[in-house]
């Protein structure tokens, strides 16, 4: 019956849950976006000038989730007390609020901190404090009315090093955190949280190169995959040094996987995505030649990386059983430094991008005949200019709201955030068009692909 709904698009009862298992999805009639909500959660973020790190620094940050009962928690962090001592503020919205709350603060070390929802709506926020090599784990149990903080053992990268982090959460509730290093040799420092033992486990990994701006996938089988941007200085490259200024580029994607995370040396293989030279070696200054800007696993278990080209604008890759099955150029989006993917309850694939002059979220629905999100139908601007974005991509954050990758089932309707210097930015949209402002009640969970079997376009079962 369930397999039923999702296939033919019947339509669920109200506060019905469906189960979802791994189904290629159907052609379907997109929705019509709709912006329900619009307002500002603060004006006291960090972004300042050209001063490091700001609040909307990282593309791979996870910034806000909504548990099952339509509470919504946020976090981005403030000044603080210098460059190592920033300070993470949790907000809180509850269900048919329209005030946001601070219920807890602490201090965030460099970065922007990262949340996730866990197993039964759990909360959990992690932190560098001091940016002295400890791991802060806080987490709650109580919708956020209580917290317990601990340490997450490891050999975490001292002297101050910021550290490139990253969480992602499968909807059994395990848990990867990461940690990038230096340029040469890269590392992988992280640790895989086993719901069911509720053990965190650590472990390093030695890389040719740094890759950062890290994208987790705990998958159902003891897997994990990441996939990462390379991050190194020129010269590691045989490329000219800047003499002044930023001395990094950015120009390969790769897709790192571990098949068994429980064995005592996991070693990930690794796929490289796309590299791409600098058309002009001696131009010190061309950097972003390859720019993630975020990856998604969806309803078929395929994953999705969204990235832009310098050169050929915004392109999506889908990989398929670790392999690279589609590389499409996006041209149809306006704006590519700042897309993002998802799909709703019934598999409808949507890119979801800040438009060019910040006044407008611009959504392409996947067309008619589209089942993987490369087929885009005309675009839609919701107008956002009372509270608009902007363009800078480190301190103006792209739209970042409830996705599985953060412990968040799939929904027609998404909650988000997103940046600009030293705001953040409220917003509720209904994928398929729907005019009730109530929390979502028709979700879909994420996959459970160790459990049951699949579908596939021509609904053969495997």
């Amino acid at each position: 019956m369930v397999l039923a709904i999702y296939l033919l698009n019947l339509n669920e009862q109200p506060g019905e849950l469906v189960t979802h298992i791994y189904a290629t999805p159907r052609a379907t009639q997109a929705g019509k976006p709709m912006l329900q909500q619009l307002a500002l959660i603060t004006d006291q973020a960090y972004g300042s000038g050209d001063q490091y790190v700001p609040n909307s620094w990282g593309a791979q940050k996870e910034r806000i989730v909504r548990t099952a009962n339509g509470d919504l928690f946020m976090t981005y962090i403030s000044a603080g007390e210098g460059l190592t001592d920033r300070e993470w503020h949790l907000m809180h919205k509850a269900p048919r609020s329209a005030d946001w709350q601070e219920i807890r603060t602490g201090n965030a070390g460099v970065e922007p901190i990262n949340i996730v929802l866990g197993k039964n709506d759990s909360i959990h926020l992690f932190a560098w404090p001091g940016t002295q090599g400890k791991l802060q784990h806080i987490y709650s149990s109580d919708n956020g009315k209580t917290f317990i903080s601990e340490w997450l053992p490891g050999n975490w990268q001292t002297g101050q090093e910021q550290g490139y982090s990253s969480v992602g959460v499968n909807d059994n509730g395990d848990m990867a955190f990461i940690q990038t290093g230096e340029d040469k040799p890269g590392v992988f420092n992280w640790t895989y949280y086993n719901s069911q033992a509720n053990l965190w486990t650590f472990h390093t990994n030695k890389l040719d190169l740094r890759y950062t701006y890290a994208f987790l996938f705990p998958g159902y089988n003891g897997d994990l995959s990441i996939v990462a941007t390379r991050d190194v200085q020129r010269h590691i490259l045989g490329l000219p040094q800047a003499s002044q200024g930023n001395p990094w580029i950015f120009n390969e994607i790769k897709y790192f996987h571990f098949d068994d995370v429980t064995a005592k040396n996991p070693l990930p293989s690794q796929l490289v995505i796309k590299t791409v030279q600098p058309k002009d070696t001696s131009d010190t200054s061309d950097r972003d030649v390859l720019y993630v800007t975020d990856s998604y696993v969806d309803t078929a278990n395929r994953l999705h990386i969204l990235y832009l080209n310098e050169y050929d604008g915004p392109h999506q890759a889908i990989l398929e059983n670790g392999k690279l099955v589609k590389d499409v150029a996006m041209h149809g989006v306006n704006f590519g430094q700042k897309m993002r993917i998802i799909q709703d309850t019934q598999g409808h694939f949507y890119i979801i991008a800040m438009g060019e002059q910040g006044n407008t979220i611009n959504i392409y629905p996947g067309a008619a005949n589209d089942t993987d999100g490369t087929r885009l139908g005309p675009e839609i601007k919701l107008d956002i200019s009372r509270f608009p974005g902007c363009t800078d991509y480190d301190f103006c954050h792209s739209p970042t709201f409830t996705i599985p990758r953060a412990g968040n089932e799939l929904s027609d309707t998404i909650d988000g955030v997103y940046g600009n210097f030293n705001k953040e930015v409220y917003f509720r949209i209904n994928l398929r068009g729907g005019t009730n402002t109530a929390p979502p009640t028709t979700k879909i969970t994420s996959p459970h692909i160790a459990l049951l079997p699949y579908i596939d376009d021509k609904q053969h079962l495997r």
